[in-house]
């Protein structure tokens, strides 16, 4: 996947279907990546959308799979587009995630939306199967939480953002959703995407910048393995926006490898990473 490092780092946005949606592909004028890649791959000058399939562990393999691709990239604009169910708000209508709940494990993660709303927001519970009983004031999915847990890994969290349109209620069968109906509910969202997309692109623009030469320095110095490495330049940027007065001390660190010092940033940062 060489070809596809070639994006500008700075520049850099990633998203995340569970399914095609031809009206971004074209809006965007995306080209599709070779046929041997693992997942369907989509890309332009900047932007790279992933076509992962249903459910968490193809949403987490797809993520995982395409941002490991990009050792360069800092502080990625993240986006998981797509569908849910919700047991009364209107077919077609729009909604940013502000909470995500993993219904099997509990785990719940608070995108920051410390920017411009595009639409509305509401709670967003993701299941293992779709959820026809509408349970709960809230959308339900079968992809968010997993995606959010991996986007975690590589971005900060005020540019992970999770942007669904309902494509059914108690009213509407999830039954009755078809190709053609989710792509003209993309087409009806793509101003809604692209103001998503130019708030977040004007967020990362004022968030601190991360300190690459400290990064190299740790490279050089200790040994990381491929995922650790990637994991490292997220905790620095997260350490450069949540601490930005407190310089990493190299002699605090000592003879740690990599795996204990990525612990050792992340109990430092435990005590102020509000986001997850």
């Amino acid at each position: 996947m060489k070809n596809v490092t070639s994006i500008t780092p700075s520049n850099f946005i990633f998203v995340a279907l569970a399914c095609e949606a031809k009206p971004l592909i074209q809006a965007w004028r995306l080209k599709k990546l070779p046929k041997k890649q693992v997942f369907t791959i989509y890309r332009n000058a900047e932007t790279v959308v992933v076509v992962t399939g249903i459910g968490k562990i193809a949403m987490a393999a797809a993520v995982a799979y395409t941002m490991a691709q990009f050792a360069d990239v800092m502080q990625p604009i993240m986006l998981n587009l797509g569908i849910a169910g919700h047991p009364h708000q209107a077919v077609g209508s729009c909604f940013l995630a502000d909470k995500i709940i993993d219904a099997e494990t509990q785990r719940r993660f608070y995108p920051q939306l410390p920017f411009e709303l595009p639409c509305r927001t509401l709670p967003l519970k993701t299941l293992s199967k779709a959820d026809i009983a509408y349970t709960g004031d809230n959308l339900s999915d079968m992809e968010a939480s997993a995606f959010y847990e991996i986007a975690a890994k590589f971005s900060t969290g005020e540019l992970i953002q999770s942007l669904k349109v309902v494509s059914d209620n108690k009213q509407s069968s999830l039954a009755d959703i078809n190709q053609d109906l989710v792509a003209g509910w993309i087409t009806a969202e793509l101003t809604t995407i692209e103001k998503l997309v130019s708030a977040l692109t004007k967020l990362r623009g004022i968030l601190p910048a991360p300190n690459t030469d400290l990064y190299q320095t740790l490279l050089n110095r200790i040994h990381f393995t491929a995922s650790n490495a990637v994991k490292l330049q997220t905790l620095l940027s997260r350490w450069h926006l949540l601490k930005p007065d407190a310089a990493i001390d190299l002699e605090s660190i000592g003879e740690k490898n990599g795996k204990a010092l990525i612990a050792w940033l992340e109990e430092q940062l435990e005590t102020v990473e509000f986001y997850l």
